[in-house]
């Protein structure tokens, strides 16, 4: 397993956004996707400070990469408040399938039966199944809910990563791993699974599943 940093530089001809750890061991293209695909999409992350998303997405057949953000208080050089910093663990498949698992576990019992709760909810209404578009390999699975706090918002991380390690038949379309994220402030250009803040509903215009019902 290796790890990449991605974080905010103030000073230097390389102010911004760039990777502040050692990226030997890791290829070009891997470092490529990375770049691209780590941080969760969207404006306005100065309102979720303290925040963190999960971020897994595959790198290759076997390579997978995991990424945990952090909304920070810090600002950038215009004065835009939330700077996030990223760190990001490079796993083999079979590393990948243990993470989920041991994530799973380390959440609070409460939190766990309140995401197998929204997980049943989800499965009995048959809500993804009539939101997803059945025949088409690009299509994204969209969950709203209203955050509170980082706390509350780890109900809605744990049942990601529950349907992640059990994805519904018509998910395993999009490969053995599923890509996800847990906080997005936009689903355009996002991972296949996507959690947003009801905050930001307004702003969807596809079909998308509120979590609120049951949670």
């Amino acid at each position: 397993m290796q790890q990449l940093i991605i974080e905010y530089v103030f000073e230097g001809h390389k102010r911004g956004y760039n990777f502040t750890s050692p990226t030997d061991g890791v290829s070009d293209a891997h470092q490529r996707t990375i770049w691209r695909q780590t941080m969760p999409r969207g404006q306005g992350w100065g309102a979720f400070i303290g925040a963190t998303s999960l971020k897994c997405f595959p790198l290759d057949e076997d390579t997978v990469a995991v990424a945990e953000i952090t909304v920070t208080d810090l600002a950038d050089d215009g004065g835009r408040k939330g700077i996030r910093r990223a760190v990001v663990d490079v796993m083999s498949d079979r590393e990948y399938v243990h993470f989920l698992r041991a994530r799973w576990e380390a959440y609070s019992t409460e939190t766990r039966t309140r995401a197998e709760e929204k997980l049943t909810f989800c499965r009995k209404s048959n809500i993804i199944h009539k939101t997803m578009p059945k025949f088409r390999r690009d299509s994204q699975l969209i969950f709203v809910y209203p955050y509170r706090s980082a706390e509350n918002w780890q109900t809605v991380e744990a049942f990601c990563v529950h349907l992640a390690l059990e994805p519904l038949a018509m998910m395993r379309r999009w490969g053995e791993v599923i890509p996800f994220t847990t906080l997005a402030l936009d689903y355009r250009e996002e991972s296949k699974m996507v959690a947003l803040p009801a905050t930001k509903r307004d702003l969807i215009d596809v079909p998308h599943v509120p979590l609120s019902r049951n949670l």
